[in-house]
């Protein structure tokens, strides 16, 4: 982000010179007091912005759906499943995020990171996007129509941290999420992968992580 240039001349010595060259004396002076508040406020307010850092939305809820299983909610669930059986879905993860509190052109880079607790099979997994809430009470029957455009697949072979370039994901969120809207990231198996992941029900330490910086 750009940075913010304060001009070097100090507030009294622009308030002297504006006094000095009127004839008005008290009047510019209180004119000033309020006005140069207003420009001090303005460039603390610009800093905070400039300065903003690394941005994480809480986690909020986490749940999985499964085909086989189609009136089953899984929302208390310790292992979250995303597995695919001959490339089609059958059992699709879900992490429901609070609000973004940037705009899409203020964020610079977002990743997401979610720990692999089992691997049934690997393979790739897809990271996609879902402008809305998923219920902890909902299932395969209710099976969100998420975006079908895919942000991210990154291979899985074993136990551990896994990460996802999520710098579509927010900002699509930030875009389509403006008004202060939850929303969801989609973990899709590929092929025949089938993984497991820790969900919020489990330790603190192993749950799911999405920043971004801006």
């Amino acid at each position: 982000m750009a940075s913010i240039n304060v001009p070097s001349l100090s507030l009294n010595q622009w308030a002297g010179d504006r006094i000095n060259s009127s004839g008005v004396g008290k009047m510019e002076k209180k004119s000033f007091g309020f006005g140069g508040l207003l420009a001090a406020a303005l460039i603390v307010m610009l800093a905070g912005v400039a300065a903003a850092g690394t941005i994480s939305p809480a986690l909020v809820l986490d749940t999985y759906m499964d085909a086989e299983e189609e009136d089953e909610a899984f929302a208390d669930g310790d292992t979250l499943w995303a597995t695919s059986q001959d490339g089609d879905p059958v059992r699709i993860a879900f992490l429901v995020f609070k609000e973004m509190v940037m705009l899409a052109d203020q964020i610079e880079s977002g990743e997401l990171r979610v720990r692999v607790n089992e691997v049934e099979a690997p393979g790739e997994v897809t990271l996609y996007f879902y402008d809305m809430a998923v219920l902890d009470s909902e299932t395969w029957a209710d099976l969100p129509l998420y975006d079908e455009e895919p942000l991210a697949t990154i291979k899985i072979e074993k136990e551990g941290w896994a990460s996802w370039d999520a710098t579509s994901l927010v900002k699509k969120a930030a875009e389509e999420c403006s008004e202060g809207c939850p929303f969801t990231a989609v973990l899709v198996a590929e092929g025949d992968a089938s993984i497991g992941f820790a969900s919020m029900e489990g330790s603190e330490d192993d749950k799911a992580v999405l920043e971004y910086i801006a």
